[in-house]
């Protein structure tokens, strides 16, 4: 089941949710936001993770959870 962002910001009982879209996604959508350095984004790549709910399975994304920060 997929819902959209707005939906998801306005109920506050859908914690445990995906937004629809990666949340380090970068405004120009070139760029990662989750990576320590500078990473260009294929067109693959944001697909693939960055604009559905599987960005949880993204190398970046995973790297930035088990960082911490």
């Amino acid at each position: 089941m997929q819902n959209s962002q707005s939906t998801i910001e306005n109920d506050p009982t859908s914690a445990g949710v995906h937004e629809a879209t990666c949340p380090f996604e970068s405004e120009s959508g070139h760029f990662c936001h989750a990576a320590v350095m500078t990473v260009f984004m294929s067109s693959h790549q944001k697909k693939t993770y960055c604009w559905t709910d599987n960005y949880s399975r993204c190398p970046m994304f995973v790297a930035k959870i088990l960082r911490g920060r």
